[in-house]
Order: C-alpha cells, then sequence, then structure tokens
C-alpha cells in the first residue's frame, strides 16, 4: 500500500515537472535585430522581431534614447506597432529624435490571450555622427588641442634646454 501511493506520487511529480518544461520550451523569447547595427543619431532604424511560440495578436518595440555621458534617458519614449511581414517576423521602422543620444535601449512588448509580456530589453551603441549634426564638419581638422600641444612642446623644449645649461 505505501509502495503504491509512492509510486503515484512520483507519477504525479514527474507528470506536472514534464508539464511545465514542455510550456516553458514552446515559449522561447523574440529575437530583436536592429538594423544597421551601429546606427548613428536621428537616422532612421530598422528593427525586425522573430517570435515563435503561440502567435500574439499584437506585437509593440518600444525604443528610448539615452546619452551615456550624462546619464540622461529621454522621456519621450517611442512605442511602435509592428508588422507581420513573413511567417513569424515582424518589422517596424523607428526614427531616432535626439542628436546627443550615444545608445538606444530597445523592448519587445508582445499581447497574447488578452496578456502583455514584456522582455528582455537590447542596447544599441550609437556609432558618431560625421555629417556636421553634432557641429563637427567632419574633416578632423586639429582645435583647440593643437594648441594645447604646441604649449607642451614648448614647455618641454624649455625644460630640455636647462637640463643641458647646467
Amino acid at each position: 500500500m505505501k509502495n503504491e501511493r509512492k509510486l503515484i506520487f512520483c507519477a504525479i511529480v514527474i507528470s506536472v515537472f514534464g508539464t511545465i518544461a514542455g510550456s516553458a520550451a514552446g515559449a522561447l523569447p523574440p529575437t530583436l535585430v536592429v538594423t544597421p547595427s551601429s546606427p548613428t543619431a536621428l537616422s532612421t532604424i530598422s528593427i525586425a522581431v522573430t517570435h515563435s511560440g503561440t502567435t500574439p495578436s499584437q506585437i509593440r518595440v518600444t525604443v528610448e534614447e539615452c546619452n551615456g555621458d550624462t546619464g540622461i534617458c529621454y522621456p519621450d519614449i517611442q512605442n511602435v506597432s509592428m508588422s507581420l511581414i513573413s511567417g513569424t517576423t515582424y518589422r517596424a521602422n523607428v526614427t531616432l529624435r535626439h542628436a546627443d543620444a550615444t545608445y538606444i535601449t530597445c523592448k519587445v512588448i508582445t499581447k497574447t490571450d488578452g496578456t502583455w509580456t514584456t522582455y528582455e530589453q537590447k542596447n544599441v551603441t550609437l556609432s558618431e555622427n560625421t555629417n556636421g549634426n553634432n557641429g563637427d564638419n567632419g574633416d578632423k581638422s586639429p582645435g583647440f588641442e593643437a594648441i594645447l600641444f604646441i604649449v607642451a612642446v614648448c614647455i618641454g623644449l624649455i625644460i630640455i634646454g636647462r637640463k643641458r645649461v647646467k
């Protein structure tokens, strides 16, 4: 009698864990790809999401622009609806709004059976603008750092000249 109860209890536990593991395996988080992989500030990016498992009734992506130098993230987070383009792949285009942003944070949000689920975020570092949007004309000519270099060379020559005189 005791052995039968232990056997039934083990069967129940194994079946419950098997059911949980099977349902968890079917709900893999979506994969998120940003194109281009290193966009610039104020550019338009394309975000593609591949979702497996139960087909959601709606997929959205949020894009938050941040400046890593100042530690500020801008409050105007874009929340964009994604369109199904093939099978399980969804896509949306987003135009970035802040010239001094250094990275963006993207989150995928899905609606399945009336429940919204937010998935892990992805940070994308923005590349440096070379088209003059930040006051730089892109020709990489020296500015005030050239003056500092000349002063440093002069001080170095003075120090070397004094050592040779003694």
